[in-house]
């Protein structure tokens, strides 16, 4: 059973969190939390890494500089949230009675929002697009980048908001226009984000989801030129694998490669997981996570090994793009692709950490998005084939064949995405299946409100979120 690692900080008690987490008195705020690595210092200020649920200093710092934190103090809480939004923090906010609560599990609100005097109420269609609104009236997403410092006066509560340029506005004329040399410098980039990956835990083992791609097939590439110790997992379905191309990497660079091979009711399970993890119900996000989300709560990869994904790639490299006419739709698509990510949780760590594993995406770190960005439309999509500077680049290092098989996307790979469909079309005939995630989500949050958001099993769950849709 996973069991969730999360933070919260209210002005007010919150009985229904009493029985789940240490509580914490400091000042007027008390600060609960469940699954918190390192001890508390004994004196103000608390720095919270939101994206480990870690004491600030209690575990290795995070690979880009850029994750939210939580630090509290005598005189208050500020509040501070990633670039890119990966690990929200949420808000729920009774004016009238001045009571808050900042969290970054939105399955809590349920033992929240009735302390804060606020009716639990899941709306009954998804959030406006690219909003900080949640699937929950009354809690929302604090917005990319901000800054929010929480102090009490002499007239009460107080709260100071300030927002940091977007970096996305200042990256629309890439300068690097030889598609060789900025694959290569990408290759570099990655090489350097794996290396302060490693470098922060010595005595680790490590792992790469391996599809037959070039994005997990780069990472796995640099991964073992470090030298370290690594073994490759590559992951199937009833409806295909990519076991075969996996493996002809793994040959070449001489690793060990292990199968997983998910059958439907592993998948199935998945469902009500990646809805747990992501706290969100678009389709399309919620079928890139089932593999994940399957591979996370299954035994074939210790939770002793960090796992490396390309996760991310597709949507700094043009991976996925549609037709365009001029270069500029390009860069707009690329953009826009990352903006959306702000706000679905796809790149969240609260599903891994849920199930005790250190899972870190080398794509998705500042340093490699940046080049990315930098790369020219013509760069990346060369002939007809996306990627093509990233190919250039790693075939030096790999053989033509495996540089430039074509692309399958993660959800596509296996035949998972189609293959889901058909099972929940045969589940929930004429539902959509956007019903039936927004099914699981409200089935999640009525356990939750029994008091024990962990403890549920996803066989159940899952069936009475069928039957829920099927209403």
């Amino acid at each position: 059973m996973a069991t969730s690692r999360w933070v919260v900080v209210s002005n007010r008690s919150l009985p229904g969190l009493a029985h789940l987490a240490a509580q914490h008195q400091i000042g007027d705020l008390t600060l609960y939390c469940a699954g918190l690595s390192g001890a508390l210092p004994a004196h103000p200020p608390v720095e919270i890494d939101v994206r480990s649920i870690a004491v600030v200093g209690a575990e290795p710092s995070p690979t880009d500089g850029q994750t939210a934190s939580l630090t509290l103090d005598e005189g208050g809480l500020t509040i501070r949230t990633s670039l890119l939004n990966e690990d929200a923090v949420h808000v729920a906010v009774n004016r009238p009675r001045a009571a808050f609560a900042y969290f970054t599990d939105p399955f809590l609100a349920p033992l929240i929002l009735p302390a804060l005097g606020l009716p639990v109420e899941v709306r009954d269609d998804e959030p406006t697009a690219e909003s900080d609104e949640t699937l929950l009236r009354h809690v929302h997403r604090l917005p990319f980048g901000a800054t929010q410092q929480v102090r009490q006066d002499a007239r009460g509560w107080t709260i100071h908001a300030t927002m940091r340029d977007d970096p996305l506005r200042q990256l629309r004329r890439p300068s690097l226009t030889v598609g060789r040399a900025a694959g290569e410098l990408q290759l570099e980039a990655l090489r350097e984000t794996i290396r302060r990956i490693a470098a922060n835990r010595p005595d680790c083992r490590f792992a790469t989801l391996l599809s037959g791609g070039i994005d997990s097939g780069t990472v796995t590439m640099l991964a073992a030129a470090e030298g370290l110790p690594l073994t490759a997992y590559s992951v199937g379905t009833p409806w295909g694998d990519e076991f075969d191309d996996a493996a002809e990497l793994c040959d070449h660079l001489g690793l060990p490669m292990t199968r997983i091979s998910l059958g439907e009711e592993r998948i199935l399970d998945a469902i009500p997981r990646a809805v747990r993890g992501l706290g969100v119900t678009a389709s399309e996000v919620v079928e890139v996570a089932l593999t994940a989300s399957a591979v996370y709560a299954g035994t074939e990869i210790a939770t002793d090994e960090t796992l490396l994904t390309g996760y991310g790639s597709d949507l700094i490299n043009a991976g996925l793009y549609e037709p365009f006419d001029i270069v500029d739709e390009l860069v707009d698509q690329t953009l826009a692709a990352l903006h959306r990510t702000r706000f679905t949780n796809e790149l969240s760590s609260r599903l891994p950490l849920s199930h005790s594993r250190q899972v870190h995406h080398p794509f998705w770190n500042w340093q490699v998005i940046r080049v990315a960005l930098d790369t020219a439309p013509a760069c990346k999509v060369h002939a007809g084939r996306e990627k093509h500077h990233l190919r250039l680049a790693v075939s030096d290092h790999l053989p033509h064949r495996i540089a430039w098989r074509r692309k399958v996307a993660v959800h596509h790979g296996g035949g998972l995405q189609a293959g889901v469909i058909k099972l929940l079309a045969a589940d929930a005939p004429g539902v959509d299946r956007s019903a039936v995630y927004r099914a699981c989500f409200r089935e999640l949050i009525a356990v939750a409100a029994d008091g024990s958001p962990d403890e549920w099993d996803a066989t159940r769950l899952y069936e009475r979120a069928i039957a829920r849709a099927r209403r």
